[in-house]
């Protein structure tokens, strides 16, 4: 995923409110008239290797996720130009795999596993202590960018359970109290 620093663009316009704020970053309900021609090329750029083969709808959300790290909806719409199909079809695609995201998200995603095992010993406690450590609900960004939170039922980790995933690192282990210190990690990289 890009960094939020480059996925920061300008929206078409002084005077073209999508609804967004003053962060810079594309709003997600922004469509292809709100974007500058430059966006459009750069979601063609990585939709083009896969539109004219079957089914090449689902490497297109991946290549135009890990391009702005969730799917705005003028994106949509050029993969179903590209794919030669409807936005519907698009839609629908992306909104039937949790991989896709339509909201933008932070920097760093950490996932609470709240399977069986996990549930048992302490998720819920965890995951409140890092919403309260980080000012923000499941599903929400932090303000700086840097944080998304998310539940998962299993991530297949149940020997070190309960387990939190950032990105792709398995922590585990977590002590329910002490699970903030995790984010120590990845707020020091930043710096």
């Amino acid at each position: 995923m890009a960094s939020l620093d480059s996925i920061r663009q300008s929206v078409r316009g002084s005077d073209a409110d999508v609804g967004g704020d003053d962060s810079g970053i594309i709003p997600a309900e922004a469509g292809v008239e709100d974007v500058c021609d430059e966006e459009v090329d750069t979601v063609r750029s990585r939709v083009a290797p896969h539109a004219g083969e079957e089914g090449g709808i689902i490497p297109s959300l991946q290549a135009v996720q890990d391009e702005y790290g969730y799917l705005p909806r003028f994106a949509l719409q050029v993969i179903a130009d590209e794919c030669d199909t409807t936005i519907a079809r698009v839609y629908g695609t992306a909104s039937f795999y949790s991989q896709f995201y339509f909201e933008p998200r932070g920097e760093h995603t950490i996932k609470v596993c709240t399977g069986t095992a996990c549930h048992v010993k302490g998720a819920d406690d965890i995951s409140e202590n890092l919403q309260d450590e980080l000012d923000v609900d499941t599903d929400e960004v932090t303000d700086d960018g840097q944080f998304t939170i998310e539940h998962v039922r299993c991530v297949g980790a149940c020997g070190l359970a309960p387990v939190v995933v950032v990105d792709d690192n398995v922590h585990g282990p977590i002590e329910p109290g002490n699970g903030t210190e995790i984010l120590d990690e990845y707020t020091d990289e930043e710096a």
